[in-house]
């Protein structure tokens, strides 16, 4: 069904903003491709896992670009999972924790 992060803490819950990034199968045949989705934390219920479904990884990227025309995200087939801080929510020092990570269904 999608990703979890368990115990996520930041240290600008409020303005913050990070992307999760995952790779499938295809991505690893398509030179620099992903598929991103934006999430924040900033009620920080360090007891209740975020929870990001997969359906929001709808559309392949390639170096930030959208790929019109791509295959869809292959939940059956990930690869990597990354997580990138975006600019501008978060420029200079940030801290970002968590307890565990994964997939779940």
């Amino acid at each position: 069904k999608g990703i979890y992060i368990k115990g996520l803490r930041h240290s600008n819950p409020s303005e913050h903003t990070f992307r999760i990034i995952l790779k499938d199968a295809t991505c690893d045949r398509v030179r620099l491709s992903n598929f991103k989705a934006v999430f924040a934390n900033p009620e920080q219920v360090e007891d209740t896992p975020l929870l990001i479904p997969f359906s929001v990884f709808d559309q392949m990227e390639q170096m930030g670009t959208p790929m019109v025309g791509s295959p869809s995200f292959n939940p059956s087939a990930v690869t990597e999972i990354g997580i990138m801080a975006i600019k501008p929510s978060v420029v200079g020092d940030f801290q970002l924790e968590f307890t565990e990570w994964g997939l779940y269904v």
